[in-house]
């Protein structure tokens, strides 16, 4: 009986090892694709500044414009 026993526990102890190994792989998965995704939104951050910078001088301009144009006071 007690070897049928330890034979169930290897058993047992075999499948968590195998379950324990396919997580592993899949969190390097997982990290590797949050990786890029973090990239990416840094990328998106990024452009999104510089579009707001290029939009700050674009009003700064127009407002130059308007100045000498006498469309506002100065």
């Amino acid at each position: 009986m007690t070897e049928k026993a330890d034979n169930l526990v290897l058993e047992h102890l075999r499948a968590i090892r195998l379950d324990l190994t396919e997580l592993k792989n899949d969190m390097r998965d997982v990290k590797a694709r949050l990786g890029s995704i973090e990239n990416y939104i840094a990328i998106l951050h990024g452009d999104q500044a510089r579009s707001g910078g290029r939009i700050d001088d674009l009003v700064q301009r127009v407002e130059r414009l308007e100045k000498r144009t006498g469309l506002i006071e100065a």
